[in-house]
């Protein structure tokens, strides 16, 4: 009785752990609000900075980048007529298969 007592007293306890984290956000809806309330140069900044660190920091650790961040990222760039825009959107295909469509009109829209 004592044995099934503890069995059942740790699978309590384990079910009460908290999953791992499986994306890194940073401050991401924090500048994001800023970037659209203000409409600022320097909170689209902070902003693009924001997507930088989550991006590298993801990356450091080897977990995935969150959907859409490396869109949005590469939109930014595209905006400011960067070439670099193009590796990203192409990243957000690549980690997130399903986000092609979107992908896709996101830059025909930057063509119009």
């Amino acid at each position: 009785m004592r044995h099934l007592l503890t069995i059942a007293l740790l699978t309590l306890l384990a079910g009460c752990t908290t999953p791992p984290v499986a994306y890194y956000y940073g401050n991401y809806s924090r500048t994001l609000y800023r970037s659209k309330k203000d409409s600022t140069p320097a909170s689209l900044e902070k902003h693009r900075q924001t997507l930088e660190d989550i991006i590298k920091k993801s990356e450091g650790k080897g977990t995935r980048v969150p959907p859409g961040i490396y869109c949005e990222y590469a939109y930014i760039l595209a905006k400011e007529g960067s070439p670099e825009a193009d590796r990203y959107f192409s990243l957000e295909v690549k980690a997130y298969p399903e986000s092609e469509q979107f992908v896709t009109f996101v830059r025909s829209q930057l063509k119009s």
